[in-house]
């Protein structure tokens, strides 16, 4: 029978109520804790304990409770591992604490320590014989070249000590090598500094100040050594010498057997100090990995034999070392973070030799940074401040791995996936928000999302969280085949919170496509964006705000002059001005405040997004969504004053006006334009974005969605728009299918394009919405009379718009194309009217100074008699102008033109009725965008000037205060 499973009997697990009576109790702690847990598991335990405590007990203890057959125990360092052996030789420890039998009544195990690198099996298979295995990552490593794995079953218990090592490769590598075996991972600190969560589960932590009040530490004493910070480093150094000689004699006098260990991070440095110290009176060495394992043990029985008065190291006596007579630390190279400050003080704390008193440190103060800083103020009592400092952060660092635990595979991971570890996950600080119609599904994992494959789901315990891994696999864009494929993942956390039924979204891939799939397969697509009206209470309870980029935008969806201004600097908002009010709205916002006597930085836009500037583990991008949500679902609202107040901000979208009536592209659409496909049975016809027409809008009796026709003028497909639905836009048939360029070569269906770029949607009273965000125009002053331009339209069949069967017919668009071409000056006149226009006429007339007034007009057919109180006569006119006005810049109106009057067999086409092509392209081209003048005129002989009621008027003065914003001129000819 193994040793560890013979003697397991006769190891006694109590505390002691007196010294050297028992375990202590946090040790005691360990070691049930690690019993129960592979009980029922079989990951990983970590076990938590402060630095000088006593791990050796419980590692030694461990193989006895759990009856091991053999053991591996990885230690970081050669001197470690020289001590770990002794300690397993002798039982000394656990001997000594009365919980196993003195030596005459139980020999020790066979130990065996690894020195030279395992470089075969059979060096492995040689081990067989010994009950315990020694060894440092270095020696005995799969991860290093030419070590193999260990056999099968050759160890069934793993310990690591100073576990906080293991997610790194060469330890990792450990725990992989072995997978049948138990795994122990003892450490001081269940946190790494760079925040990689050690693999397995935290099983017990004892708190450093739990040990401080069981008396478990030394007094330990920080004397700060002050000098000019002009002063230059060796200046430094000797004031450093001569305190620490004078701490040390006086020790000596008092008769303590203190050593002293001076810090450098050098090599050379330690060469140096040592001969300073040396000068000084005292006998002291430098000890640095130029040492031999045997110097350094020579170097140790010196400082046990009192012939060493101490050593200066660059960490080789750090980590994990147990040398009890070390009592005056000098550090000349402070460690400029907490974890390795506590562990280094933990070694001059302990309490296990005679002839010691209290430990003194010796540092100069402002060479500490910040998260240290506390730790080394003169006169602070460091036997409660370490308690406190480390309790806080290791708190923090447990809540973590809680949380991370509280997440469990949603399915099986794909291969190769088995190891990713939702600990090591940073992600943006970043939140797509919605307002969900019912609670997520997350019972099952998606294979896919769109054209990603997901390798790992996760899902919390409580059902509210969900975290997704996904990967793209395709060839590069400058590749034309499937030989080269390129390879990148992607991350989704999505937190949903029952009360408020709201919905947080980060993602690393922030496309409306992957949104859309999101919350169609979690929620069945029913799910709707907040609106900015909700967003913005992320300022709730900030004060002190300072804003350094503020956006607003245009209440005009179509305004080109200034359609979104940004201003960045210090207080911002202050540069929104009064005016700005009847014409914009707020759009976005960046800045920083204080919330709870933090500084935070905050940024919300249009569309339900906030973010801000940092990247966090899972467990803080959740905090931040508990926060975030919080300060949103508050019952009390306490924005604060700012520059933004006066600025309107989009409403929520309750339902969809009934008064909704037309529908304008994004301006995406206008500056991209991309191609689309068109494929109906057999046939396949190439057209762009601009060139389809949205017509026959129907909103539904309940204001939830409405429909639309999509097409290019010979084929149309129906659209459904949904209000509370994700994804919003959705195909009513299956042909013909329409597919739209995107971006490195792909194509996507017409209706993933309209999710990623959501048409704008006008209302009768020129009111707009995009998704769920409702902009609401500003009252206007009235329609100005110099915009009406009275024509006398004798002649002229008013009710009839156009024939296109009877050219010859006077038409509304007959009887204009005549009074156009009687102008003077005509540069070009291009008859537009078809699906996609700019207008049903442009028209262009050279000016003096090289300037050129450009002319759109749209005509409308009259609903009657000459009257002013048909409003069903201006609505369509009004949405058509206020959409022209992006005709304004140059580029769209070159593009438009160059598009529409292209020649094309089979395509329709935009004739001159005077002018050529080549000519008007030239024209425009010539001219500087400044020195073109737009005019838009809405043509409707049905109207009565004079004879106007307030509702027509009301209509007619929005539509010119949209276009007057923009720069744009909107005249009405009418009758009088």
């Amino acid at each position: 029978m193994a040793y560890f499973q013979e003697n397991a009997s006769r190891l006694v697990v109590r505390e002691g109520l007196a010294p050297n009576s028992g375990l202590r109790r946090g040790q005691v702690g360990a070691l049930l804790a690690l019993a129960a847990h592979f009980i029922e598991r079989h990951e990983p335990a970590i076990v938590s304990l402060p630095t000088g405590y006593g791990k050796t007990a419980v590692l030694t203890a461990a193989c006895f409770l759990l009856q091991a057959q053999r053991v591996l125990l990885v230690t970081p360092t050669g001197p470690l591992r020289s001590q770990a052996a002794k300690a397993f030789r002798s039982l000394e420890t656990l001997r000594r604490l009365t919980a196993l039998p003195g030596e005459p009544d139980l020999q020790g195990p066979q130990v065996a320590v690894v020195e030279e690198r395992i470089d075969s099996p059979e060096a492995w298979q040689a081990l067989e014989q010994f009950d315990v295995v020694v060894c440092t990552p270095h020696s005995a490593s799969p991860e290093m070249d030419g070590v193999p794995p260990p056999p099968d079953g050759l160890f069934d218990l793993v310990l690591v000590d100073e576990g906080h090592h293991s997610p790194a490769r060469t330890w990792a590598a450990f725990i992989r090598a072995t997978p049948r075996a138990r795994h122990v991972l003892l450490s001081a600190t269940p946190f790494r500094r760079d925040r990689r969560q050690l693999p397995g589960r935290l099983v017990f932590y004892y708190s450093l100040r739990r040990a401080v009040e069981e008396n478990a530490f030394g007094k330990v004493v920080f004397s700060p050594v002050l000098v000019d910070d002009a002063e230059l480093p060796e200046r430094r150094d000797a004031a450093l010498v001569a305190a620490a000689v004078e701490v040390f004699r006086r020790d000596a006098e008092a008769g303590l057997q203190h050593r002293l260990f001076a810090r450098t991070e050098r090599i050379a440095d330690a060469e140096r100090l040592a001969s300073l110290y040396v000068a000084a009176g005292l006998r002291v060495e430098a000890v640095s990995s130029r040492r031999s394992r045997q110097q350094i043990e020579e170097v140790e029985a010196r400082l046990v034999a009192g012939e060493l008065d101490g050593v200066v190291c660059v960490d080789m006596f750090g980590e994990g070392y147990d040398f009890p007579k070390f009592k005056i630390a000098v550090l000349h190279s402070a460690h400029k973070s907490l974890v390795p400050t506590l562990q280094f003080i933990g070694r001059f704390a302990r309490t296990n030799d005679q002839h010691t008193g209290a430990a003194t440190f010796l540092a100069v103060p402002r060479e500490i940074d910040a998260e240290s800083t506390e730790l080394y103020r003169e006169g602070v009592d460091w036997d409660v401040l370490l308690a406190d400092v480390a309790e806080a952060r290791q708190g923090l660092a447990i809540r973590e791995r809680e949380t991370l635990q509280s997440f469990a595979q949603a399915g099986h991971p794909s291969a190769d996936y088995e190891a990713v570890n939702p600990g090591a996950f940073r992600l943006a600080q970043h939140v797509a928000a919605y307002r969900t119609g019912q609670a997520p599904n997350f019972d099952a994992a998606p294979e896919t999302l769109k054209s990603l494959q997901v390798t790992n789901a996760w899902r919390s315990d409580d059902g509210t969280t969900y975290l997704l891994l996904a990967k793209s696999v395709r060839s590069p864009i400058w590749y034309r085949d499937d030989q080269l494929v390129d390879a990148a993942h992607e991350c989704f956390l999505l937190k949903y919170f029952p009360a408020t039924q709201v919905l947080f979204i980060t993602a690393t891939e922030r496309s409306e496509r992957y949104y859309a799939e999101l919350l169609d397969v979690f929620f069945e697509g029913r799910a709707a964006p907040l609106a900015f009206e909700q967003i913005r209470k992320v300022l709730n309870g900030m004060t002190d705000q300072e804003f350094y980029s503020v956006g607003i935008r245009s209440t005009s969806p179509t305004a080109t002059a200034e359609s979104y201004r940004i201003v960045a600097g210090s207080n911002a908002d202050r540069g929104v001005r009064d005016t700005d009010a009847a014409n914009f709205s707020q759009g976005h916002f960046m800045g920083r405040g204080q919330v709870n006597g933090a500084t935070e930085v905050i940024g919300a836009s249009a569309g339900g997004r906030v973010w801000s500037n940092g990247k966090l583990s899972i467990p803080d991008i959740l905090d931040w969504m508990e926060a975030l949500h919080g300060r949103m679902t508050a019952a009390q609202v306490n924005i604060g004053r700012s520059g933004l107040d006066l600025l309107s901000y989009g409403e929520t979208l309750q339902r969809i006006p009934a008064s909704t009536f037309m529908t304008d592209w994004s301006k995406n659409a206008y500056r991209d334009n991309p191609v689309v496909l068109i494929e109906d049975g057999a046939d396949t016809f190439r057209t762009c974005v601009l060139d389809l027409e949205v017509s026959d809008i129907a909103v539904s009796a309940d204001g939830s969605s409405l429909t639309f026709r999509l097409g290019d003028g010979g084929h149309y497909q129906q659209v459904r728009f949904r209000l509370n639905q994700s994804p919003q836009y959705a195909l009513m048939a299956d042909e013909p299918s329409m597919r739209v360029a995107a971006a490195e070569g792909r194509w996507e269906s017409i209706e993933e394009w309209l999710e990623d770029n959501g048409l704008v949607f006008f209302t009768k009273e020129l009111d707009s919405f995009t998704r769920s965000t409702l902009q609401r125009r500003r009252a206007s002053a009235g329609i100005r009379p110099d915009s009406l331009m009275v024509h006398n339209w004798d002649g002229c069949e008013m009710q009839v718009e156009f024939d296109l069967a009877n050219p010859g017919r006077m038409t509304v668009q007959r009887f204009l194309q005549d009074y156009l071409l009687g102008l003077p000056d005509n540069a070009f006149v291009i008859y537009d009217h078809r699906s996609g226009e700019a207008a049903d006429f442009i028209v262009a007339q050279a000016m003096p100074a090289n300037r050129l007034a450009v002319s759109l007009y749209h005509c409308k057919g009259a609903g009657g008699p000459v009257s002013g109180g048909r409003v069903d006569d201006v609505y369509e006119l009004a949405g058509q102008c206020a959409k022209s006005g992006r005709f304004q810049r140059k580029d769209y109106l070159v593009r438009h033109i160059e598009r529409r009057t292209l020649v094309r067999p089979g395509r329709g086409h935009s004739p001159f009725l005077v002018g050529s092509r080549d000519a008007a392209l030239q024209l425009l081209r010539a001219c500087d965008p400044i020195a073109i003048r737009l005019t838009v005129y809405a043509v409707q002989p049905g109207l009565s000037a004079g004879g106007l009621v307030e509702n027509v008027r009301t209509v007619m003065a929005s539509a010119n205060d949209s276009l007057t914003s923009q720069g744009v001129e909107l005249r009405w000819m009418t009758s009088a």
